[in-house]
């Protein structure tokens, strides 16, 4: 049902490795892993970030083209991080914090589409991970991160809380939006805040979380004796 490349989190794995990621020595580590799993932002919104990204008295993450003018300009020679070694399309070189092109005439970032242009909110209860944030904020410029080294540490902390699998930033994307299933969000709410193009992966998330509570209650029970 899932398919290639929807690995979203399980419930108890979820704990495992948010409780990795407080306990991480590196901030920024910590950051990474927090945010993406609790805003479901993508791996090239997150590299992007820059402090003016996050609203002083909200802490809200605003929208993309505003906020990310002059930020892609590229990242040296063609095909830098890119394992096969070349430009992943003709028209420049890419980016070492998303792996898009600065083809374009100003070098600005955009996002991916133009549902990705939105806010997101970020809950008020994580205070732990606003005080990040500010902290962040405070002393930054930008993100010291590239696409690949975000990876690179959510695959050290799903090793460190013993998940044995990867984890992605990706995954953590799909992991938040069944967070937002499970607290009984609509497909339209989902795909507003993740910034969705279609509702299909809304609906997915929704579908694949009721399915994981069915299962957990043949689990624990006996249907055929209730």
């Amino acid at each position: 049902m899932t398919g290639r490349g929807f690995e979203p989190l399980k419930l108890d794995q979820i704990q495992l490795f948010e409780e990795a990621a407080k306990d991480a020595d590196n901030p920024i580590r910590t950051l990474a892993a927090r945010l993406l799993l609790h805003t479901g932002m993508r791996n090239g919104e997150f590299n992007h970030m820059r402090p003016w990204w996050v609203a002083r008295k909200e802490w809200k993450l605003p929208d993309r083209h505003s906020a990310a003018r002059g930020l892609c300009g590229g990242a040296g020679a063609a095909g830098f991080g890119n394992k096969k070694q070349f430009d992943l399309n003709d028209r420049g070189e890419p980016c070492s914090k998303c792996r898009n092109k600065s083809h374009r005439e100003d070098n600005r970032w955009t996002c991916k589409t133009q549902s990705s242009d939105r806010t997101i909110p970020i809950n008020s209860e994580q205070e732990d991970l606003i005080d990040l944030l500010k902290w962040w904020k405070e002393g930054y410029d930008y993100l010291p991160l590239s696409h690949r080294s975000v990876n690179y540490h959510l695959k050290q902390l799903a090793e460190k809380a013993g998940l044995n699998r990867k984890v992605t930033a990706h995954d953590l994307r799909h992991t938040h939006g069944t967070m937002l299933a499970r607290m009984d969000w609509t497909a339209v709410q989902i795909m507003d805040r993740l910034g969705h193009g279609s509702i299909q992966m809304p609906r997915k998330y929704i579908t694949y979380t009721a399915q994981a509570s069915r299962d957990l209650v043949e689990e624990k029970y006996d249907l055929d004796e209730l």
